[in-house]
């Protein structure tokens, strides 16, 4: 049957159902192309987004659950620490996202969708997140074994704060850093419980992320 047919049929078949029943018709039949065309969309504003602040971000950060009302900028003075030139530059930051997996909310279906457009463009280079929700990533692979870019002395010095898991085949990785109470993150007020925090296999700023993390520890605020 031509798709000019099917459209023909189905403009029928609603024009005889209640308000409710045509939504579920709708998605019923046709939620494959909606759910391409959102996805589409999604990528297509993160590809956008990632763009327009490429040359002046010295990376990108994703904050889950997080403090939304916070403004201050813990990062930067960790990169300049480190003698990064922040000198027309700036830390991106987002902490608007929330993620629940014991919750339906649409807000954690949009969640999903971007955040899986930003994992895999390459666009987000730090990730924050509740445990639960930074063990999914890290399942999959998303993050970065830090053990091969931090020194060894100072990951020994914070061995209680590191966070592993396995990639996919099998290998054990530093995916992840513990942030507690006493951290940068917890004394800007983005947080109030622990934290894990990553930097993204495919990052595009991976030295500046990497550098930050390093910088982290050094500071003993974590």
């Amino acid at each position: 049957m031509k798709w000019k047919e099917q459209l023909r049929k189905d403009k029928q078949t609603l024009a005889g159902m209640a308000p409710r029943q045509k939504m579920l018709f709708i998605w019923d039949y046709y939620k494959l192309p909606i759910l391409s065309l959102l996805l589409v969309a999604v990528l297509a504003g993160a590809g956008a987004a990632a763009a327009a602040r490429s040359a002046h971000t010295a990376f990108y950060a994703v904050m889950v659950n997080a403090n939304n009302e916070v403004q201050a900028d813990p990062f930067t003075p960790l990169l300049e620490q480190g003698g990064v030139d922040m000198t027309g530059k700036s830390v991106d930051i987002e902490a608007n996202y929330t993620l629940h997996y014991d919750d339906a909310a649409l807000s954690d279906a949009q969640t999903l969708q971007v955040l899986a457009a930003l994992f895999g463009i390459g666009d987000l280079d730090v990730f924050v997140a509740d445990e639960d929700v930074f063990a999914s990533y890290a399942k999959q692979g998303a993050f970065v074994d830090l053990g091969l870019f931090i020194p060894g002395d100072v990951l020994k010095r914070y061995k209680d704060h590191l966070y592993y898991s396995e990639d996919a085949e099998g290998n054990r990785v530093l995916s992840g850093i513990w942030l507690s109470g006493n951290s940068l993150l917890h004394e800007a007020g983005y947080y109030s419980g622990a934290v894990l925090l990553g930097v993204a296999s495919n990052a595009q700023n991976l030295d500046n992320s990497v550098l930050m993390v390093t910088q982290l520890l050094y500071s003993g605020k974590v």
